[in-house]
C-alpha cells in the first residue's frame, strides 16, 4: 500500500468524521427542540387542569344556586296552596304570608350575622397547614380551601346542620358530604344526633388545628415522596442536563 493511498484513505475518514459530526449536531438541535416543546405541552396540561378545577367550583356554585332557587320555589308553592285552602279570608291569607316571610327573614338574618372567616383567621396559613397535615392525600387546592372554611365555620358555631354548613361553605350536598367525610376521617369534626336531624361539631383536635396548637408536621421524606408521586408521568427533573446548541460530538482523528 503506497503513501498516496494511505493519504487518500485518511482524507476519506476525515470527511466521514466531519459528516457524522454535522449530523450529530443536527440531532442535538432536534432533541433540544423536542424538549422545549415537551415543556410547553406540560405547562399547557397544568393550565388546563387549573381551568378544569375552576369549572368544577363553578358547577358546584351553580348547583347550590339551583338548590336555593328550588327551595324558594317550594316555599312559594306551599304559600300558594295554603292561601287557596284558606279561601277568601283575607286575615288568614295575610297571616300565612307574614309567617312565611318572618321565617325567611329569620333565616337570612342568621346568615348575615355570621362573621367573615377572612376577618378572623389567616386562611392562607390554615390552607398551608391543612395541605401538609399528616395523612393528607389530596392536593386539590379548591377542595382543601373549602374544607378549611368548613372547620372555621364549625369553630365559630357550637354546631351546624349539614344544610347550613354546606350553604355557608358554598358547596352542594354531594360535594359537602365528601368534604365532611374527609374531615371526620382525620378526627377534626364529628356528627352528633340522629341521621337526618343531627349536627356537625368541631372536635378538640379541630380546635387545636384552627388555633395552631400541637400541630404535627409531615417528615421531609414523606413530603418528598408525595411531590414525586404527584409529578406527571414522563416529566423530567429540572436538574437533568440537556444538550445546548454549542455542544457537539467529537470523534478522534487518530487512526
Amino acid at each position: 500500500m503506497t503513501i498516496e493511498s494511505l493519504q487518500q484513505k485518511l482524507e476519506n475518514q476525515k470527511r466521514y468524521i466531519a459528516q457524522l459530526t454535522e449530523e450529530n449536531e443536527e440531532l442535538y438541535h432536534q432533541f433540544n427542540h423536542l424538549m422545549i416543546r415537551n415543556t410547553k405541552l406540560l405547562k399547557r396540561v397544568d393550565d388546563l387542569q387549573k381551568i378544569i378545577d375552576d369549572l368544577h367550583i363553578r358547577i358546584e356554585e351553580l348547583q347550590l344556586i339551583n338548590g336555593n332557587m328550588m327551595q324558594l320555589n317550594d316555599n312559594l308553592r306551599k304559600r300558594t296552596e295554603n292561601a287557596i285552602k284558606t279561601g277568601s279570608d283575607i286575615q288568614k291569607i295575610h297571616g300565612v304570608i307574614s309567617n312565611a316571610y318572618n321565617d325567611d327573614i329569620k333565616y337570612f338574618s342568621t346568615l348575615a350575622n355570621i362573621q367573615d372567616p377572612a376577618d378572623q383567621f389567616d386562611l392562607d396559613d390554615l390552607f398551608d397547614r391543612w395541605k401538609n397535615y399528616p395523612g393528607q392525600q389530596s392536593q386539590n387546592a379548591p377542595n382543601l380551601r373549602k374544607q378549611v372554611l368548613m372547620m372555621v365555620h364549625l369553630y365559630n358555631n357550637k354546631s351546624l346542620r349539614a344544610s347550613d354548613l354546606f350553604n355557608l361553605t358554598g358547596v352542594g350536598g354531594v360535594t359537602g358530604a365528601r368534604y365532611v367525610s374527609t374531615l371526620k376521617k382525620h378526627g377534626l369534626i364529628q356528627y352528633t344526633g340522629a341521621r337526618k336531624k343531627g349536627h356537625y361539631q368541631i372536635t378538640q383536635s379541630g380546635r387545636d388545628f384552627i388555633e395552631g396548637k400541637n400541630q404535627p408536621q409531615k417528615s421531609p421524606l414523606t413530603r418528598d415522596l408525595e411531590v414525586s408521586n404527584a409529578m406527571p408521568h414522563g416529566r423530567k427533573d429540572p436538574l437533568v442536563h440537556t444538550a445546548t446548541e454549542g455542544e457537539s460530538f467529537h470523534m478522534s482523528e487518530d487512526l
